[in-house]
């Protein structure tokens, strides 16, 4: 084994690391502390992601694969439209903070693509023209956030829509808040901010807009202010329910075939598909009639597109997705009396309810599973119990489990034999059939249990379930947030103080699951900031595993900052959710930012940092470029195109080479790279360049690859000749 005895005390970086107890080998720590009992759990964020999103009933959350970020209503009239992003933040006057993030072009293009025109956009259009700060009035999830949107892109351009966040208005007053000249931006008001907004504020930002050129729609229900705000206030009028669905499914229907044309489809089945079989419906009639928010409209669009039905299959998909119809599924699932199935009084209601309620929070696990977390549930754990004593599940008698689901939930989940399960069946939900599960969650909150009781059950799964049970009661924690954020956070609070690091790892997921409803981010966001700056290490710990877990998608900038703070922590020594979160964020689309971000880590005066900014360059340097430049590392051809500095990447590379932590695998990984260069002249001679930068001025590296070059590389590739040209670097003279 390669081992580096001769140890070069380049920046201090061996002396201080070698007596911490280390194995080079296998880049870990040599012993785990007592505190933890458990091994390091490393979930696929984009699995936890589409599990979220499946049960969050949302129609999209941080997005998964394609570096965006959608609102509760992303493709239409609804709230925030939330693409790719770039986020500034900024400190100013009193400690305030303000937050600027730029939509990306081609989401807001999408957005636009679909967008039922509201009465009102035309008077916003005159507005914007004639001033530079508009208030836009409107209720809650009328598309009036959309329609914010789309008028700055209408007004500047689709790649120069932004949106904007202040801890008090008055911090945009200052020089540096981010707003950027010829840009239109949108804010969007609470309650109390609407309430608290006062004249001069308003001809102070005015004042400031016009300065830099840009233009700022305030979005907030303003109706009780419509006297003060006359000159600047535009009422929003959305657009009807229908013609909301009518645009929206036109342009999820673009291009397919929906009237199985004969002579070649020309889109006409198209509209004849919407007009004439969907909007006239009955069913579907009388729910645009009753006044749906947008999103549920878009929503229903979506999960419509995805299959299109006809006839009496279009009825029942609706049946099905209609929030009317399920929740009354939803209520007779629960209410368990109307079962009317012979033998179903084995168990008594109290029973019953219970397994249904944890079939829709452990949709995926086994049969015994779920029956062990209902009996959990009657067990009526105390609020605010740490769990170190869970009660005793209650029992439930054997038998069928058709019985215990009843008619109406049977026909909506399925059991799948699986001999890897305890029990060798689990239950999940038949597709189409998620929103469901979020239904009777809904029913469950609002009639059955106290919110108290539910967080203090879905606490106790994660303490003392296995980790597929673990991730689906932290998913139902994030999603109860919705109903009451304060006492969610204040659960999360607790499970991530814990000292086992699979709990902290739910308690991570809560916080992502959280994330992925807009109208609780900016609450996430401020505990993320307080956790991370000044948080207990577990804390911080589970910051860092939220933004590994897919948190990194949505704020990336943000990400960064805090996983600095976090690094600096001795316990992340025996962790790597730091490096995971700094991963994400290069693999979410941010290569440009992460290489430089790791390089000034390298010069930071903590050494826990350096052993972080060692690990993700070991990490990075084993991915490689898509085809057909498979023979590139990934980050030698962001250098290439000149995405990231050849400087930073040989900081990086020789803050990696010199910790004897990192030091074994990312000399290995280099003699990799030389290996695979050899016979790619471009390849060479940018492994070359960098190999000169790494050893320039840094005589210990150079001994270093001279010992690596004798004892090692030549001997297992004794006919690369690209390792002559590399000895020409271990010359004392070279310079």
């Amino acid at each position: 084994m390669d081992v580096p005895s001769d140890a070069p005390h380049d920046d201090g970086r061996w002396s201080d690391e070698a007596t911490a107890g280390w194995s080079e080998a296998t880049d870990a720590p040599s012993g785990q502390p007592a505190a933890e009992d458990e091994p390091e759990e490393a979930p696929d964020p984009t699995a936890v992601l589409a599990r979220l999103t499946a049960l969050l009933g949302v129609p999209a959350g941080i997005g998964v694969g394609d570096v965006r970020v959608r609102g509760q209503n992303a493709t239409g009239p609804g709230a925030t439209a939330i693409g790719t992003v770039n986020i500034t933040t900024a400190t100013v006057g009193a400690g305030g903070r303000t937050w600027s993030e730029t939509l990306s072009g081609t989401w807001v293009r999408q957005l636009a693509d679909g967008y039922a025109p509201a009465p009102s956009d035309q008077r916003l259009d005159r507005q914007l023209k004639l001033r530079h700060l508009v208030c836009l009035s409107g209720a809650d999830g009328t598309g009036r956030h959309t329609a914010a949107c789309l008028a700055s892109a209408r007004r500047y351009g689709y790649d120069r829509v932004g949106v904007l966040d202040a801890e008090h208005l008055s911090d945009l007053l200052g020089t540096d808040a981010p707003v950027r000249s010829g840009h239109g931006y949108t804010l969007a008001l609470g309650e109390e901010a609407v309430r608290d907004l006062d004249g001069m504020t308003l001809v102070g930002l005015s004042a400031r807009l016009e300065a830099t050129g840009s233009s700022l729609v305030l979005v907030g229900d303003f109706e009780r202010r419509e006297q003060e705000f006359a000159g600047h206030l535009v009422p929003h009028r959305p657009a009807a329910p229908a013609e909301v669905f009518r645009a929206q499914l036109r342009r999820l229907l673009r291009g397919q075939c929906v009237g199985w044309c004969v002579d070649g489809c020309t889109g006409d089945c198209v509209d004849v598909y919407v007009e004439e079989e969907c909007v006239p419906h009955p069913l579907l009639a009388a729910h645009l009639a009753g006044g749906p928010r947008a999103a549920e409209v878009v929503r229903l669009a979506e999960l419509i597109a995805q299959a299109p039905p006809r006839a009496g299959d279009l009825t029942e998909r609706l049946e099905r997705l209609l929030p009317r119809q399920l929740r009354e599924r939803a209520r007779r699932v629960l209410a368990v009396e109307d079962d009317g199935v012979e033998g179903a009084s084995r168990w008594d209601v109290d029973q019953r309810r219970a397994f249904r309620l944890s079939c829709a929070v452990l949709a995926g696990q086994s049969v015994v599973e779920v029956q062990a977390a209902a009996g959990r549930l009657l067990a009526a754990p105390v609020p605010g119990d740490d769990g170190t004593t869970a009660p005793a599940p209650v029992g439930f008698l054997g038998g069928v489990v058709d019985l215990l689901l009843g008619p109406v939930l049977r026909q909506a989940v399925v059991l799948v034999d699986d001999d890897r399960l305890h029990g060798g069946r689990r239950i999940e939900f038949a597709p189409g059939n998620d929103q469901l599960r979020t239904s009777l969650l809904e029913v469950a909150w609002s009639d059955w249990w106290l919110p108290e009781h539910l967080l203090g059950w879905l606490a106790t799964l994660v303490r003392t379930g296995n980790p597929g049970v673990r991730e689906a009661a932290a998913g139902a924690v994030g999603w109860s947030a919705r109903h009451g954020v304060r006492v969610a956070l204040e659960t999360v609070d607790r499970l991530a103080r814990e000292r086992r690091a699979g709990v902290r790892q739910a308690a991570a997921i809560a916080l992502v699951a959280m994330a992925m409803q807009p109208e609780l981010r900016q609450r996430v966001r401020t505990e993320l900031d307080r956790w991370a700056s000044s948080g207990p290490a577990h804390l911080r710990d589970t910051v860092a595993r939220a933004y590994a877990l897919g948190l990194a998608r949505l704020w990336p900038d943000t990400a960064l900052l805090h996983l600095r703070q976090i690094a600096r922590a001795r316990m992340q020594r025996w962790h790597h959710s730091v490096v995971r979160g700094l991963v994400e964020v290069h693999t979410a689309g941010h290569q440009a930012t992460v290489l430089p971000a790791l390089a000034q880590w390298t010069r930071a005066e903590d050494p826990e940092v350096w052993l972080h900014a060692g690990r993700a360059l070991r990490q990075l340097a084993d991915r490689w470029a898509p085809a057909p430049r498979e023979h590139w590392p990934e980050l030698l051809d962001l250098a290439r195109v000149g995405t990231v500095s050849m400087t930073d990447l040989a900081d990086c590379w020789a803050n990696a080479l010199s910790l004897p932590t990192t030091a074994y695998r990312s000399w290995r990984t280099l003699g990799f790279w030389l290996n695979r260069a050899d016979g790619h002249p471009e390849v060479a001679a940018y492994c070359l360049e960098l190999l000169g930068l790494v050893v320039a001025g840094r005589a210990p590296l150079r001994h270093r690859l001279d010992h690596q070059l004798r004892h090692v590389w030549k001997p297992l590739m004794p006919r690369n000749t690209l390792l002559d040209d590399v000895r020409r670097l271990t010359d004392e003279d070279h310079s």
